[in-house]
């Protein structure tokens, strides 16, 4: 029996190296197929660099920004009712006006001031009179009036005045020679539009004189059309619906922040401005035509506004396309300003809107005039289009009496208006690109921003009570700061590591107290090997991952990545965030394809690495899938596959397997052994997971309260730190749990009890207490046997042992932090022997 505990002894020892050897030697085959698959990935062309890459990163920003919004129907159903609401008031108002026109007589007709022959004298009704001075006989004039049916009074001898007859409605004088007739028309003053009936009786009746079958009337409707629907100034009805429209369609960097996408592509090597122009190239089209559809329908609603866009077509082509312009980067800048809200796009189109309206009325109202409207245009974009329309309506030939020489010749600059606030727009979004990130990985082409180093400041604490290895990795972390490049410098160079935050005050008298995430963290990756940093939540090593990757500035320390055997600085990292930072939308392969192109590969070399990537991590049938539909797993997969795409020299891994089956995470493990194995890369892993540090790392760092703890092999580990065996018994009656502890103290004196689940009770063993082996199995099958045991264990400290062993040290410091000076606290001490 004692041999048989001893073989389970051996077996629990070996814990995973026991099994992970059976593993690979199951999996040798397929392991050494995918080193030949993910090595083959190295063997690409040169990569784009420079415009080239630019502009192939700005499509490829472009493709995103098309795809997201194609498949964002929220976003797509409000930009169309707010376009629908956009041409209702104009709809109504038509359709009014065409019924009011068919419901009304408009036309002006002599009956309405004119007796009709036989017609009994009725007010305000009265006779015509006509007098003729010609000398000579009018009859045929005469007559073509009576076939008007209007009742006339003549004056054949022109004695009469017309003006002077009050007692008619109006009066038509005929003078002239034969053959060359003269009329003058005189109207009573309370009768005012009876002039252009007396128009159009002398017209109808020239044209019966000559046979014609034409008649001429006029409607009131021409003059309501010209005082109503001739203005201009239904332009400042549709431009503010207009501008409501812009956050809903420039916002959505906003969520690609919220998803870390945007730091994912950063790391990845994207060239700030890239993703900016790529937004636009599809932002701003699609603006423009809806502005374009929202004109072209006013002029479909006033077709007497055709005329005065003709007259000023020019201007407006260079207003809209200035406006549409600026107004998207304006949107931009909002949303990098507010990135770390809310999206609320609904909140910033009303405030849009509020705004512009707010400066029509009060630009209509101001004393200022001239002044105040110039420097509203100039400086609120959502008002500009309106404010250079109204700017150039200000041109006239006698302009410059009025307006002045100065401001008559600076309404002529109102178009260029809105391209001057376009590259002021642009040079505040590269300065704001540029302070909030805090390292760049190439440098920018357009923005100009490069990568620089930045200043290196001394820790302000010294290691203190460091563990051996600790202090010789910092030995070599420092001489690999010191010595020149060359190819056995480390892929990464951690040195001195030290970040402060600003915690939270206790009450609004006290001082913000400053919290350390990392303490003089100093580490090295040399080329080829995987390091595993391992804690609990709070440890450090997100800090430290963020601030390899430049996403958070270190507050004392620096980091050195080396990205090629002449020391040059990666032009990119292999990222695998520990939150996948997925587009939903987009399918697998599209993700690919993005990320490649970002990276630099050129078209044909990224269809191969694609593919070769796609074989090798199983995700043939997920290709065509949209992110939202793929399992937690299979995001994993692809976050992994994003990371190492391109052949980064370094690879960042931040709890890659997480959520993962346990056949995902065996196909993880080997991928990352594949990748990094025998070549010039280095990796860093983080994990929760101690299977995956066994598996995966050549080397393990432990870290506790922001400190590295310890570091080196695993087996170098277990055996420095796990010199105790551990002791698992299984009671089957609770009864039994107070004799057994005295009999387990009596067998083994400095035994200490660890903890105790209901029947399960576990005893920390030194190895002196323990050996010989077997007589401690002699021992524990007597117990056994004794108090009834379901089932007993006696193992080696594991490396999960050891790491919540020293992490012991991080729960008791963030006790004693988080103590309350109003409650006593005591904490209860571990059992003893």
């Amino acid at each position: 029996m004692a041999l048989c505990k001893l073989l389970i002894l051996h077996f629990i020892d070996t814990g995973i190296w026991g099994q992970v050897p059976s593993d690979r030697t199951k999996d040798t085959g397929s392991l050494v197929e995918l080193e030949q698959v993910l090595s083959s990935l190295n063997e690409t062309k040169e990569a784009a660099s420079g415009m080239a890459l630019w502009r192939q990163q700005t499509c490829a920003m472009a493709k995103v920004r098309f795809l997201k919004l194609k498949k964002e129907r929220k976003t797509l159903m409000t930009i169309l009712l707010l376009l629908g609401i956009s041409f209702c008031p104009q709809l109504l108002s038509y359709v009014f006006y065409e019924l009011q026109q068919k419901s009304y007589s408009w036309g002006l007709s002599p009956h309405m001031y004119f007796l009709s022959p036989g017609q009994s004298p009725q007010t305000p009704l009265t006779r015509l009179l006509v007098i003729n001075k010609t000398g000579s006989s009018i009859e045929n004039f005469i007559h073509s009036l009576r076939q008007q049916n209007i009742a006339l009074d003549v004056d054949a001898f022109g004695t009469r005045y017309g003006p002077s007859e009050p007692s008619y409605n109006g009066a038509i004088t005929v003078s002239g020679a034969d053959k060359d007739h003269k009329f003058s028309i005189a109207c009573n003053t309370k009768r005012l539009n009876c002039f252009p009936v007396l128009m159009d009786i002398i017209s109808n009746g020239l044209l019966a004189i000559f046979n014609s079958s034409e008649h001429i009337q006029t409607d009131r409707s021409t003059y309501f059309e010209a005082q109503e629907f001739g203005s201009p100034s239904s332009f400042f009805f549709w431009i503010p619906l207009a501008t409501c429209l812009t956050p809903y369609i420039a916002m959505s960097s906003i969520g690609d922040y919220k998803k870390k996408a945007h730091s994912q592509l950063w790391i990845s090597g994207l060239f700030p401005s890239a993703y900016w122009f790529g937004q636009a190239l599809v932002d701003i089209p699609l603006f423009f035509l809806i502005l374009l559809v929202m004109q072209i329908m006013d002029y479909v609603f006033n077709p007497d506004n055709i005329i005065f866009i003709i007259q000023n077509l020019l201007v407006q082509i260079l207003c809209n396309i200035g406006y549409v312009l600026s107004l998207i980067f304006f949107t931009y800048v909002i949303s990098f300003i507010f990135r770390n809200g809310r999206k609320n796009s609904g909140l910033w189109s009303f405030f849009f809107l509020i705004v512009t309206i707010f400066l029509i009325v009060v630009t209509d109202m101001s004393e200022y005039g001239f002044l105040w409207l110039f420097l509203c245009t100039i400086f609120i974009p959502p008002f500009t289009l309106i404010g250079c329309l109204f700017l150039f309506s200000e041109i006239s030939p006698d302009s410059m009496d009025y307006l002045g020489t100065s401001q008559h010749y600076s309404v002529f600059l109102a178009p260029l208006i809105p391209y001057l606030q376009l590259f002021v727009l642009l040079f505040i979004l590269r300065c704001l690109e540029a302070k909030s990130r805090k390292k760049s990985m190439r440098k920018d082409p357009v923005f100009r921003i490069s990568p620089k180093s930045s200043k290196v400041l001394p820790n302000p604490e010294e290691p203190e009570g460091e563990d051996e290895d600790v202090q010789i990795e910092r030995t070599r972390t420092a001489n690999a700061v010191t010595v020149p490049d060359s190819d056995e410098k480390p892929v990464i160079v951690a040195s001195c590591l030290r970040k402060e935050y600003a915690g939270k005050k206790k009450n609004c008298f006290a001082k913000k107290k400053k919290k350390v995430a990392t303490r003089n963290v100093s580490f090295c990756v040399k080329k080829g090997e995987v390091i595993g940093l391992l804690g609990h939540n709070g440890a450090g090593k997100s800090t430290t991952i963020k601030m390899i990757t430049g996403d958070s500035k270190p507050t004392a320390g620096q980091v050195i990545l080396k990205g090629s055997s002449r020391g040059e600085a990666p032009k990119f990292l292999g990222y695998c965030p520990q939150e996948n930072a997925l587009w939903s939308n987009l399918t697998v392969r599209e993700h690919l394809d993005v990320f490649a192109a970002v990276k630099g590969l050129r078209k044909a070399d990224a269809t191969v690495a694609i593919t070769r990537l796609v074989e090798a991590l199983k995700l043939q049938d997920q290709q065509k899938q949209p992110v939202r539909a793929l399992s937690e797993g299979i995001k994993r997969k692809l976050c992994f596959a994003l990371s190492i795409l391109g052949s980064p020299s370094v690879v960042l891994l931040d709890e890659p397997s997480t959520g993962m089956d346990p056949e995902g995470q065996q196909q993880m493990w080997q991928a990352i052994r594949a990748t990094i194995r025998n070549t010039e890369r280095g990796a860093l892993l983080t994990t929760h997971y101690m299977a995956e540090a066994e598996a995966v790392c050549d080397r393990v760092a432990i870290m506790v309260s922001g400190r590295l703890r310890c570091i080196g092999s695993i087996q170098h580990l277990k055996s420095k730190f796990g010199k105790d065996y551990l002791l698992e018994m299984k009671v089957k009656s609770l009864t039994h749990v107070e004799p057994l502890h005295t009999e387990i103290l009596r067998l083994f004196p400095q035994a200490a009890r660890q903890e105790r689940y209901s029947s399960l009770m576990v005893y920390k063993l030194p190895v002196e207490d323990v050996r010989p082996l077997s007589q401690a199995f002699f021992k524990l099958e007597i117990v056994k046997q004794s108090f009834d045991l379901e089932e007993y264990s006696l193992s080696q400290s594991t490396l999960e042992q050891v790491f919540l062993e020293l992490s012991k040290e991080q729960e008791q410091a963030d006790f004693e932090e988080e103590v309350h000076l109003s409650v006593k606290w005591k904490l209860l001490p571990q059992e003893e022997p």
